[in-house]
């Protein structure tokens, strides 16, 4: 399996008050023509697809078009999360839809691990590959918020959540490993996460834990 790891589109972004619509258009055209090129099978992009969270209709039409001319390519597989500077809820709200694509979106975490693990078929419905798709955690989602908390209290909650969600992804599904056994036929794993929102003490402990 052939797999492209991209993120920080920031479509819609402004440049000294220039909007980069012509420069998001060429780079999607790019992305695109690559994985033709190579013969790419599976496309992830790893957050800040949009650069605010309520994007324009102009980088809105760059993204859906994109989705739309890369799904009728040799690519059998997108997947998409959330960063930091995306809309959680924006970026789930059509995912139902563009699934009928082959396009699965992970806007935030849900209460259920497995919406996290994605698994990929070949084209004979064979499993080739399992996702896990952690998008951008942000404070509400792994810890809450006591009074009189320290600063030491909320690194020490941050640190016990990002354990927890980890735990689940992981065990829930048992891909320890980087090769697994999956309904009978031997998958690859591949890991893509974000980060999360913090101070640097829990950005740096959040990435100990997820390399």
């Amino acid at each position: 399996m052939k797999v492209i790891h991209t993120s920080d589109w920031h479509l819609g972004r402004s440049l000294y008050g220039h909007k980069r619509y012509d420069e998001s258009a060429a780079f999607l055209d790019w992305l695109a023509d690559l994985i033709d090129e190579e013969s790419v099978d599976t496309l992830l992009v790893a957050g800040d697809v949009f650069d605010i969270t309520t994007p324009s209709n102009r980088a809105q039409g760059l993204y859906y078009r994109f989705l739309c001319r890369v799904s009728a390519s040799c690519c059998r597989h997108i997947v998409l999360i959330a960063g930091n500077h995306d809309s959680p809820s924006f970026l789930d709200a059509p995912k139902e839809l563009l699934k009928a694509l082959n396009v699965y979106v992970v806007g935030s975490i849900t209460d259920n691990p497995e919406d996290e693990v994605i698994t990929l078929f070949g084209p004979e419905n064979i499993p080739e590959a399992i996702v896990c798709a952690v998008p951008y955690l942000r404070d509400r989602d792994i810890r809450t918020v006591e009074a009189g908390e320290q600063i030491e209290d909320k690194n020490a909650k941050l640190i016990y959540g990002l354990q927890i969600d980890k735990a689940l992804l992981f065990d829930g599904r048992s891909i320890k490993q980087d090769r697994f056994v999956y309904q009978g036929k031997t998958c690859n794993k591949i890991q893509t996460n974000v980060g999360c929102c913090t101070e640097d003490y829990g950005k740096d402990a959040a990435s100990r834990l997820w390399s």
